[in-house]
């Protein structure tokens, strides 16, 4: 214990030289010259030692070192009535030694604290860290700027002392080096700022005392403003408030932006057509509470506009379509970027169509007092080009070759055209092989229609091998999980062989497929899938191995079509349900078919504007024995119309009908279902139509739907919509795709769309109109991609 009380005297005694040291520093004119002393890492270091010997007073005893020692208080001069422990009345005649140090270690340290307080409590000056710049024999130390400034100065101090060729310093250096200093102060806001220079041993030394900062204060507007104030305002701050850090309500008065930003005000009124447009910045003699009052007066000047505009030797196919481009600009703001803005509109409407070396010219005359300017537009189109061959560049695999040959074969012979390359290189991405491609257009020797180019493809190739792995939620199979492999170009051939294996509450899918996208370089891709899955998630289970053939070909854009042939073998088993609820237990399926899909969406998966229509027939023949065969139909389509940039209408039907067997006849999971996130949204998935008192969806024959949909984006990404849905399910035997059953049922609801790159997660909420017996009133849908 004794060790430990002079243990504690010991640090007191560095506490108050420490004490001693910050008053003389706090005298100083600044800190900064006293940088030698220790004063903050010391304080430091007694402060962290004052938690490793923690020290104080209880009423029942004292502290030393983390240990807890009873010791009854003294009052006056003797022990208080009542303690158990004698002692005798004179506290020093017979207390141990070792508590006198203590006790006399305790109260010297009390002291202590006490007067150290008022240093302790007391907060440094906002100084910054001296900052050192060498350049050659030179060495330059600036005290009093913080990072951003010294960011901004330190090439200014390094480009001076270069340029000096001074081997030693001098005091005509250090005063310029003083003087640019303070002028990068002045222009960023600091109009009083100080900055003072000494010459010392080990180099110059430079003072900066930057005093307050002016902020731009009130702005008042003179003149013919034409634009509102606050879209003025906006232009003439921008400058000011994009910095970083920038405080935007009370932007720095910094000279330079406001000179830029009353330039961005006179580009603003050119765009409107006051060439003359003149912005003079007015600003108050002097500051008052740290703000600069403004003045900003304009003199638009007379205004100018589009006159008639003259197209002159347009081919004949390209001079609708400029004419179109043409006249909106009739009457609108005239200025010499609009001129240029439609000469560039015009040369890129004759590019993409062929005319590659097309120049546009344009002749104007204006006069002083504004008004209208006639324009005559000259078109050089010069020859269409022709693409002679397509070489993709030598450094992609054997496989990427291959395909991008396939791709863009039907371009060969072709006159140029940026829709149709465009659709090649979208049909090359969607292959996956390719992180990035480029096209290149060389001019060879001109033929007698035009010119002849290569086409040089670059770019870059993904990583072929990839392993991902997936989580999620559906509402109808619950929780679920993946892993996935894809090889997009195996065995340097330019096909993809993927494998996945999946698991959800309804049990586990897994496949294998293997895709060949160029048949014998050809523009038709074919895919072999050999699946196999157990399905568990009412009152049935069935496994099920399937092997299916497809051949596809995207025609263009929009058109698409495909074939397949396929097979698979299937084991339905159950305790509960009935041979007519169930249909056939074992059984095998032979398909073939057809499908086709037009598509004018603008994205497939984020879709804002546009329509699709798809059908598809498909055949099914008994291959085991159980008298199935069915022709089954389906044919959707939807339509997505903007009304404002934030406020959409959808809408989306779908008919899909089974002939040639009643709904008993047919295994249960052949059957046609509605209900659901993508159909009608007051049932669970499959729940519309008759559901046995387990609840397991039954089915039919036939089942439309249709959809109606406004949605509204409340933030970017996300929108609020709102719903209705009808339809119905039949259990006939069909003798048309067209049969249905006249049962409808609707739903209304609203609901929220977050979209990602893959497509929106969709949370709806669809409340059943009129439910019946043993239905709920609603159901909630969390999925993800559109309802249609």
């Amino acid at each position: 214990m004794r060790a430990g009380a002079d243990r504690c005297l010991g640090k007191v005694r560095e506490g108050s030289v420490l004490s001693t040291q910050w008053d003389d520093a706090r005298n100083l004119r600044t800190t900064e010259r006293r940088a030698n002393f220790p004063l903050t890492p010391a304080l430091s270091q007694w402060e962290r030692e004052q938690d490793e010997l923690p020290l104080g007073f209880a009423t029942d005893g004292f502290s030393l070192a983390g240990q807890r020692h009873r010791l009854p208080l003294p009052r006056g001069e003797g022990w208080g009535e009542g303690d158990d422990v004698r002692q005798p009345k004179q506290l020093t005649n017979r207390f141990p030694l070792t508590l006198h140090c203590a006790l006399s270690t305790f109260v010297f340290c009390l002291c202590a604290f006490f007067f150290l307080l008022p240093a302790l409590s007391y907060s440094a000056p906002d100084a910054t860290a001296a900052h050192t710049i060498t350049e050659g024999p030179l060495t330059v130390i600036v005290d009093g700027a913080d990072e951003p400034n010294w960011e901004a100065i330190k090439p200014m101090l390094k480009d001076q002392l270069t340029l000096s060729g001074n081997t030693a310093p001098t005091e005509p250096l250090a005063d310029d080096l003083a003087f640019f200093t303070r002028q990068h102060y002045v222009r960023e806001g600091w109009p009083a700022a100080a900055v003072k220079w000494e010459i010392q041993k080990d180099g110059i030394h430079l003072t900066v005392a930057s005093g307050e900062r002016i902020r731009v204060g009130e702005i008042t507007w003179k003149g013919d403003l034409i634009l509102p104030e606050d879209e003025l305002k906006k232009f003439l701050l921008r400058p000011s408030i994009e910095k970083e850090d920038a405080d935007k309500k009370l932007p720095t008065w910094v000279d330079a932006d406001l000179k830029s930003g009353a330039s961005l005000v006179e580009r603003r009124l050119r765009a409107e057509g006051y060439l003359n447009a003149e912005a003079t910045l007015l600003p108050a003699p002097e500051a008052k509470d740290n703000r600069r009052d403004l003045t900003m007066e304009i003199k638009p000047g007379p205004r100018f506009v589009f006159g008639d505009v003259a197209l002159r030797d347009a081919p004949a196919e390209l001079e609708k379509l400029m004419r179109d481009q043409i006249e909106k600009t009739t009457g609108s703001p005239f200025n010499e970027a609009s001129v240029q803005a439609l000469q560039s509109k015009l040369k890129t409407i004759a590019f993409e169509r062929g005319y590659i070396q097309a120049e546009v010219l344009a002749d104007y005359q204006m006069g002083t007092k504004g008004g209208s300017v006639d324009v005559t537009l000259r078109v050089k189109a010069g020859g269409r080009a022709k693409i002679a061959r397509v070489t993709p560049h030598p450094g992609f695999s054997k496989g990427a070759q291959r395909v991008l040959a396939a791709d863009f074969r039907p371009a060969v012979g072709k006159y140029f055209s940026a829709e149709e390359v465009d659709f090649y290189f979208r049909r090359a991405l969607d292959t996956q092989m390719f992180a990035r491609l480029d096209d290149d257009l060389v001019v060879l020797a001109p033929d007698g229609d035009g010119s002849q180019v290569e086409m040089k493809l670059s770019g870059e190739e993904t990583k072929p091998h990839t392993l991902g792995f997936e989580i999620g939620f559906d509402t109808f199979l619950g929780p679920q999980a993946g892993v996935t492999y894809r090889n997009t170009n195996f065995r340097d051939s330019g096909n993809t062989l993927a494998a996945a294996l999946n698991w959800s509450t309804a049990g586990p899918l897994g496949f294998v497929q293997f895709t060949n996208p160029a048949i014998f370089g050809s523009q038709y891709s074919s895919s072999v899938k050999l699946a196999v899955e157990n399905f568990g998630l009412f009152e049935y289970s069935r496994y099920g191995t399937s092997l299916n053939f497809e051949v596809t070909r995207r025609v263009n854009r929009a058109f698409s079509y495909s074939g397949f042939l396929g097979m698979s073998a299937n084991t339905v088993s159950t305790d509960i349900l009935t041979p007519e609820e169930l249909g056939p237990e074992d059984y095998g399926l032979a398909s073939a078919g057809l499908s086709t899909m037009l598509d004018y969406r603008d994205s497939p998966v984020l879709t804002k504007k546009g329509w699709f229509v798809s059908a598809r027939i498909e055949s099914s023949l008994d291959v085991a024995g159980s008298n199935v065969s069915f022709l089954r139909s389906d044919l959707r389509g939807a339509w997505y119309r903007p009304i404002t940039k934030k406020f959409r209408f959808a809408t989306g039907a779908a008919l899909m009908s089974i002939q040639g067997a009643a709904a008993e006849d047919l295994p249960i999971d052949t059957r046609v279902f509605n209900g659901g996130p993508n159909t009608v949204r007051a049932f669970a998935e499959r729940e519309l139509g008759p559901v046995t008192p387990g609840g397991t969806p039954l089915g039919g024959t036939s089942a439309v739907v249709g959809s109606a949909e406004f949605s509204y984006e409340v933030y970017p990404n996300l929108e609020f919509a709102v719903f209705s849905d009808i339809g119905s399910l039949g259990r006939q035997n069909n003798g048309s795709p067209f049969d249905y059953s006249s049962d409808f049922r609707s739903a209304v609801g609203a609901g929220l769309r977050y979209h990602l790159p893959f497509g929106p997660i969709r949370i709806d909420y669809g409340h059943n109109v009129s439910p019946r017996e043993g239905e709920s009133n609603g159901e909630l849908h969390v999925t993800v991609g559109f309802a249609f």
